[in-house]
């Protein structure tokens, strides 16, 4: 009996340090099987799947990530948000599209807002110096122009 629970202690030992990972590498290489695992079966996944797999992607979003967040590239980085957002959609049962809409849409608004007020209050203002500009360029690119076909046609 003492053997057995040494055994078993031995055996959970081992199964959590096969699953941790043990570089940048090994982490990206495991989240992206864990996602791949997640898309193939989401839809036979009831609350116990998903608890654990919210456990997993926990561990994936925080405690492994903050374990190698120094080694990690800008590819990396990009690699690991996409799995993220990817693992959130197939939680959700969203499409990508939708939650990027979602997640910018104030964004978007604020940015609405700002081009709304813009165009109320000063664009008035700036299209006249735009003009007042451009007739200035045109003027002197006439007048550069002319000074060019003065000199051509005494140069003849």
């Amino acid at each position: 009996m003492k053997y057995s629970k040494y055994l078993i202690l031995c055996c959970m030992v081992w199964l959590v340090a096969c699953t941790t990972p043990s570089s940048k590498e090994d982490y990206l290489d495991q989240f992206e099987r864990f996602v791949e695992r997640v898309d193939n079966n989401h839809n036979k996944y009831g609350k116990k799947d998903w608890e654990w797999a919210d456990e997993k992607f926990e561990k994936y979003n925080s405690e492994w990530y903050l374990e190698y967040r120094d080694d990690f590239t800008v590819e990396d980085q990009i690699k690991i948000k996409g799995l993220i957002i990817k693992y959130h959609a197939l939680k959700n049962k969203e499409s990508i599209g939708d939650m990027l809409r979602d997640l910018f849409k104030d964004d978007v608004n604020k940015i609405g807002d700002k081009i709304e007020k813009y165009i109320d209050e000063d664009f008035d203002e700036d299209l006249d110096k735009i003009i007042d500009g451009a007739t200035e360029i045109g003027d002197s690119a006439v007048k550069v122009l002319e000074d060019v076909v003065k000199q051509l046609d005494e140069s003849f």
